[in-house]
């Protein structure tokens, strides 16, 4: 009888550490842009690595070649989507860690730093943040923290928080 409680327990024990280790090798989120009509899908893996993919018809769940996608590190950095509500099929990106853009429906240009703020933001004076032309809008993203915040405009009360995550990135 004791044999059979050991092993009983043993038993339930490891298929407990099974269970949590298919879930520690990713970490996704999903959420619909109503302004850009998109579903965009984040994950984030084991080994340093995140997907930003999108979809206008479904949220994706799973990541392929037949969907448009963006791979990059996880770094320390925010990645920036940027679009206009009036051309929904093109999203500008920036960000110093992307790996690989992969574009089957949508748009998805890469701009350098200095040329991204010269083009869709109004240069701060002094100690002023820059802020958004219009009528663009974007999504901020962060890696490491696993945040998420839509900016509807310039003014910095319209930012949206749709993901905080925590100290440990999820």
């Amino acid at each position: 009888m004791r044999i059979i409680f050991l092993f009983l327990t043993a038993s339930l024990i490891l298929l407990s550490c099974n269970t949590k280790k298919e879930n520690k090798g990713k970490n996704d989120f999903s959420f619909y842009l109503q302004e850009a009509d998109l579903y965009i899908t984040t994950s984030k893996r084991v080994g340093g690595l995140f997907y930003v993919m999108f979809s206008k018809t479904y949220g994706v769940s799973e990541l392929s070649d037949s969907v448009d996608y963006i791979q990059c590190d996880v770094e320390d950095a925010s990645l920036e989507i940027l679009f206009d509500p009036d051309n929904k099929n093109e999203f500008f990106l920036k960000y110093p860690f992307i790996r690989k853009i992969n574009q089957k429906k949508l748009s998805l240009i890469e701009l350098y730093p200095d040329e991204f703020n010269r083009i869709f933001y109004h240069p701060g004076v002094t100690t002023t943040p820059d802020t958004l032309k219009n009528p663009y809008k974007v999504v901020f993203i962060a890696p490491m923290s696993y945040n998420i915040i839509f900016q509807r405009d310039s003014t910095f009360n319209s930012q949206v928080v749709l993901k905080e995550g925590d100290m440990w990135g999820r």
